[in-house]
């Protein structure tokens, strides 16, 4: 009996333990994932949060850029289209082309990168890309580069109609394409800027034709005979000298937009006809040509006719070397081009297609009033 006793006092306390290991097992389970579960939660708090706490900082950027009315706009200088008072989403690139052998591509070159500077704080990148010279071989080669930079925009000189075939490449790559000065209306370009050229031209001849009223000997001097813009000159000039009765037009010569090539050309025209009685320099290099007048000593006796109130004839047309200088805002054709590209890209707001930009006719009488800040 007291073994059978002993036994059963053993079994009991081993049940006794084994519900003892038991409860105790229960509570590691039943309180262990509690901390678990807060281990978890709690980096989740700060991730769900961060988003939050970082929308405030990316939208910052939208307002961090100059006003468009409180844009510093240069000297003399009427900017024709403000841009839209907004950033891009995202980064957006612009390429602006123009030829740089002249001091017209030089005023160009000023619009240009003053939009660069303007469009800076707004997520847009300006590239301004020089070109040596009008060979359309050189201009496609650029606007083919840029479409495989991928550009979103391109802005350029339409120097010919040889350039056609490239700019729709560009825009069948969904580039927008603005051409200024020459305008390419073959092409699917987005809009024009500039000057009508051949209207000038005309207004060109009906300064040689008040100075010559009866009859004598001109002679023009274009920048080059494939550029559309020239031509549009150099035709418009010849459509009124042509019905002068006794107006003699003793030739046409190139100068590639070069003042010394004018210097000398006009040199060797005045050689040949020292009885010469106008001379019109429809593009570039007038500076040149004004110069060989008044060192043979003809500038009283010939009317000399050009394009573009720049540094470098203002004072020809002030002393009257020059008699007539037709200006074309070369300021705004760089600028304009690509701040409406802008414009379209952020906000797709369109502009007109085109864009033709009246005439200013300096003279010796308005030249200082029209533009004072080449006097200052």
């Amino acid at each position: 009996m007291k073994t059978r006793a002993k036994w059963l006092a053993m079994m009991m306390v081993m049940v006794l333990g084994v519900s003892t290991l038991m409860a105790g097992c229960g509570g590691k389970s039943s309180t262990e994932p509690a901390p678990a579960e807060a281990e978890t939660e709690a980096p989740a708090a700060p991730e769900a949060e961060e988003p939050e706490a970082e929308a405030p900082e990316a939208e910052a950027p939208a307002g961090d850029f100059v006003p468009a009315a409180d844009l510093e706009v240069p000297a003399g200088k009427t900017l024709r289209t403000l841009p839209v008072d907004q950033t891009s989403e995202k980064p957006i690139r612009i390429a602006s082309i123009c030829v740089q052998n002249n001091p017209w591509g030089a005023a160009v070159m000023v619009g240009q990168n003053y939009a660069k500077e303007v469009l800076a704080d707004r997520n847009c990148t300006v590239d301004v890309i020089s070109v040596e010279a009008f060979e359309a071989m050189l201009w496609t080669s650029t606007i083919e580069n840029c479409i495989a930079s991928k550009y979103d925009a391109i802005c350029i000189f339409g120097v010919s109609d040889e350039l056609n075939p490239v700019v729709d490449a560009a825009t069948d790559a969904g580039i927008l394409v603005y051409c200024f000065n020459g305008d390419l209306p073959d092409t699917q370009r987005t809009a024009w800027f500039g000057m009508d050229d051949y209207a000038a031209g005309v207004t060109a001849g009906e300064t040689i034709k008040e100075a010559v009223p009866d009859g004598g000997k001109y002679a023009i001097i274009t920048g080059d005979f494939a550029v559309t813009g020239h031509e549009k000159r150099r035709t418009g000039c010849r459509s009124i000298t042509d019905e002068i009765e006794g107006l003699e037009l003793v030739g046409e010569y190139q100068n590639d937009d070069d003042a010394n090539k004018a210097y000398s050309l006009t040199t060797d025209i005045i050689t040949a006809n020292p009885d010469l009685n106008a001379l019109y320099v429809t593009a570039g290099g007038p500076s040149g040509a004004a110069q060989a007048l008044e060192d043979a000593g003809k500038a009283d006796q010939v009317t000399l006719v050009c394009h573009d109130v720049l540094d470098a004839v203002a004072d020809y047309i002030a002393n009257g070397t020059i008699a007539v200088a037709i200006d074309q805002d070369p300021f705004n054709q760089g600028y304009e081009p690509v701040v409406c590209a802008f414009n379209k890209l952020v906000a797709n707001q369109d502009c007109e297609e085109i864009n033709a930009y009246d005439a200013v006719i300096a003279t010796p009488d308005t030249v200082k009033e029209l533009f004072p800040e080449l006097f200052e």
